[in-house]
């Protein structure tokens, strides 16, 4: 029982070391955080990579931890991302810009079309 303990504790110190952020200032670490709150997990794209558990979600916290490292600001971050991903990765409102650019204009002609055959029907 004691080894097994023991194999416990230094698995979760190897685990805890392994972590992208450990090696980053405090002022960093909360920048890592909000930058991989706002990416979204290129795999499935249906989480942040603050709290998605995929391989490739794990490559982009490790790439953001090393822009840090490397001094980039945060808007040369998320560009970095965009060049290599596209506007997809964002998940704030830059992100979705491009869901709302082609589904608002739908709506809009839809909802006419819809008052067209409305306002023909009451004519008749």
């Amino acid at each position: 029982m004691r080894q097994v303990l023991l194999f416990l504790l230094l698995a979760a110190g190897s685990v805890h070391a392994a972590l992208p952020d450990d090696q980053l200032s405090n002022a960093d670490k909360v920048r890592f955080h909000r930058i991989c709150k706002s990416l979204i997990a290129p795999c499935c794209w249906s989480q942040p990579v603050e709290v998605h558990q995929s391989a490739e979600a794990e490559e982009v916290k490790v790439e953001v931890a090393a822009f840090l490292r490397a001094g980039k600001s945060d808007r040369e971050i998320l560009d970095a991302f965009v060049a290599h991903y596209g506007e997809r990765i964002l998940g704030g409102p830059e992100g979705i810009r491009g869901v709302v650019l082609t589904t608002v204009p739908i709506v809009v002609f839809i909802c006419g079309v819809v008052l067209c055959g409305w306002f023909l029907s009451l004519q008749k």
